[in-house]
């Protein structure tokens, strides 16, 4: 399959700063990559760097996709092939992996197939989603509607005893975008020890160096992952206190890095689960892509959020 032009577009948008945008972002902004081939098959990809979290910026994602562009004919045979083109391309993560969502696209459009199904024999067929709730009324909605399991932006443990106690037997899981206090982690978590909770994401900075004490309840690592060095990660997967890694292809670079670091997490007993970056519609369905390859047997994170809802209107 040879790619035979390359355009993108820029697109921004509003968004309600609720459930995973509560208190931090208002709008959103992306760059669409479109690619297409000699025998018309077409690709898109979607780099939306997430501000305060991202390493990169649209800046990057412009000159890598007029750099891509400059490229063309690429061929592409496999999906080793579209990783190594966005290697060469760039090293901006949210570019890299819109570089290789759209290659894929075109390539799974070409081969009549998805683009699970190139990476996997079997990929995934449903995922189940933990559902971002603000608060005990949210999470009410979330279980009558079908939710069983509640994820919560949660700067102290209060917001989640009252959650728990409003929707009791439904598994939780604690996102605190490390906002608690380092003197009171030890604390707070043992606040949160007899409640059914999966795990707290990344509760303080530095939050891997907790994984060499014993924890009253088990940790995630989510924004850590862009800055661990190898001997850093290795040890922390090795910890018994870590219960997942949370991979976001727009912050850590795309399919392949992700892929990468499941089977890292998979060979130490540690939860790979997918998330998303408030992504568009375009990047979030490549990070559905991403989890039915990856596999699940526990909920990801991918349930609808606000970014999606005003995308079209403004593209």
């Amino acid at each position: 399959m040879r790619i035979v032009a390359v355009t993108a577009r820029s697109v921004r948008w509003p968004l309600e700063p609720r459930g995973a945008a509560r208190g931090r972002w208002h709008e959103r902004e992306s760059v669409i990559v479109a690619v297409r081939t000699e025998d018309g098959a077409t690709g898109l990809g979607e780099a939306s760097p997430l501000p305060g979290m991202s390493i990169d910026s649209i800046a990057d994602a412009e000159r890598a996709f007029a750099d891509l562009a400059g490229c063309v004919p690429i061929t592409i045979d496999s999906p080793t092939h579209a990783t190594s083109v966005a290697d060469r391309i760039t090293a901006a993560p949210a570019a890299r992996f819109a570089i290789e969502t759209a290659l894929l696209a075109a390539l799974a459009q070409h081969s009549q197939t998805s683009i699970a199904a190139l990476w996997s024999p079997i990929p995934q067929g449903e995922l189940r989603s933990a559902v971002v709730c603000d608060d005990p009324e949210d999470a009410r909605a979330a279980v009558a509607a079908g939710a069983r399991c509640v994820k919560l932006k949660a700067n102290d443990p209060e917001l989640v005893v009252r959650v728990a106690a409003a929707v009791p037997n439904v598994r939780l899981r604690v996102d605190a975008n490390r906002s608690w206090p380092r003197a009171e982690v030890m604390r707070w978590l043992d606040r949160l020890a007899l409640l059914p909770i999966d795990f707290v994401e990344e509760p303080c900075i530095d939050a891997h160096e907790l994984l060499a004490h014993h924890l009253p309840c088990r940790i995630a690592l989510d924004e850590s992952l862009v800055e661990l060095d190898p001997a850093e990660l290795a040890r922390a997967v090795m910890s018994p206190e870590l219960a997942a890694l949370v991979l976001k292809p727009t912050l850590l670079g795309g399919f392949a890095r992700c892929i990468e670091l499941a089977a890292l997490a998979h060979r130490h007993g540690v939860a790979p689960i997918v998330s998303h970056c408030l992504e568009g519609p375009i990047g979030f369905a490549a990070c559905i892509e991403l989890a039915r390859t990856i596999g699940a047997d526990v909920p990801v994170g991918l349930a609808p959020h606000p970014a999606l809802e005003q995308f079209w209107e403004y593209s």
